[in-house]
């Protein structure tokens, strides 16, 4: 579960919908600090700017994305 802190601090949280069909579909929805349910998500929060460099690869990931 990833739950990022954007700026300002909205919480985007994961969430699950179910169609009629049965079809699970994954998504997000951003939880501003005025909402009930933001105490609970808070404490799994990880900054989004840091999750962005987070992975020890993201350079060599990157430099294989690159034209050549």
């Amino acid at each position: 579960m990833n739950v990022l802190m954007l700026p300002g601090g909205t919480l985007r949280v994961p969430t699950v919908t179910v169609l009629d069909d049965g079809t699970r579909v994954h998504g997000t929805r951003d939880v501003p600090p005025d909402t009930g349910d933001y105490d609970r998500w808070l404490p799994f929060a990880d900054d989004e700017e840091r999750t962005w460099h987070a992975g020890l690869d993201d350079e060599a990931i990157l430099s294989r994305w690159q034209s050549a």
